[in-house]
């Protein structure tokens, strides 16, 4: 039996669980940053995120995706260059979403390395029927604003300003919005902000709790 929807609530729990226990269409956007499954620390801090061993946590994610969102519908779904190609695959001959964009967010600062060290990210835009987007100047290309790093900021926190772009391209005041990789909760934040409904899905109880006083304080 599926469970009746709460809204603006952080749920500490395995997403793929929590998910199947959603009625179907139920959802009018889905934004996230799901673990790329490379099992590596990030950062100056070498910080390591629950649940990164293995990259088909994203594709159990994504069936479930598809069935809670609604039509005409979109998903934002940021990753790597090295996730990309198998994730594209995987959705392309696995699932019934179509790929639309490749968005592209350039970051201020490059990070660690060598040789070519990463100063951008990637976000794939999915489509389940035929969204409506509502920016005529919405770029391929994204700029935000910088976030200084440290011991407290999750290590894969993005930028308010960025993730707010999004839902407003995407989604209208009053739509739900579902992040089910929530981490520190800059999606529930930005959909505060932007008058959205929210559910947020985290399985670190640490970053559940930072969400939690992160959303109290705005």
């Amino acid at each position: 039996m599926k469970e009746k929807i709460k809204f603006n609530q952080i749920i500490h729990g395995d997403c793929v669980k929590c998910l199947r226990n959603m009625p179907n269409n139920c959802i009018d956007l889905i934004l996230t940053d799901p673990p790329y499954g490379d099992n590596v620390a990030y950062g100056w801090n070498n910080k390591k995120i629950k649940n990164n061993k293995n990259p088909l946590i994203n594709c159990l994610a994504l069936a479930e995706f598809y069935r809670v969102l609604k039509k005409n519908s979109s998903v934002y779904l940021f990753t790597n260059w090295k996730h990309y190609p198998f994730l594209t695959e995987f959705i392309l001959r696995y699932t019934k979403f179509k790929i639309r964009h490749l968005v592209v967010w350039k970051k201020h600062n490059f990070g660690l390395g060598w040789a070519f060290r990463h100063q951008y990210e990637l976000i794939l835009v999915l489509e389940k029927g035929k969204p409506k987007y509502h920016l005529t100047n919405f770029s391929d290309v994204q700029n935000a604003t910088h976030i200084n790093h440290n011991k407290e900021n999750h290590p894969h926190e993005k930028p308010v300003d960025l993730l707010k772009k999004m839902i407003e391209h995407s989604s209208k005041e009053g739509d739900i919005v579902l992040d089910p990789f929530c981490g520190s909760g800059s999606v529930c934040i930005a959909c505060q902000e932007m008058k959205r409904k929210w559910i947020g899905i985290e399985l670190d109880e640490k970053w559940v709790g930072v969400a939690g006083r992160r959303i109290i304080i705005q």
